[in-house]
């Protein structure tokens, strides 16, 4: 296992859950719509981070198309947060946004 395929995705993992826990105690969501969309982008920093830093520990190269599949399934997960705290997610919006997902992860299966 490389070191560098371990440490830099952990420091970034670090320094972005600090970012989310300072975020948090400082500002306001309420009061100014621009914190939540900075929530978000640091929530999406996060989950790639640890999405490299579990590929790196399970010792894979961070390819093509892991990293595809890191940024899709992060995506996901992001905007189905979004939905959820807009409490506008239906089942309906749910199955769609997971059949996108799915579409997305197989098609850049087959692509690289």
């Amino acid at each position: 296992m490389a070191k560098k395929q371990v440490t830099r995705p952990a420091a970034f993992l670090g320094a972005s859950v600090l970012a989310l826990f300072l975020l948090m105690l400082l500002t306001s969501p309420v009061n100014k719509i621009g914190y939540a969309v900075v929530f978000f982008a640091i929530i999406l920093m996060t989950l790639v981070s640890l999405g490299y830093l579990i590929v790196g520990i399970w010792g894979s190269k961070v390819g093509a198309k892991n990293r595809y599949r890191i940024l899709v399934i992060s995506l996901f997960i992001v905007i189905c947060l979004m939905f959820r705290s807009a409490q506008s997610l239906n089942w309906i919006d749910a199955l769609i946004v997971l059949l996108v997902t799915f579409g997305l992860l197989f098609y850049g299966g087959r692509r690289f």
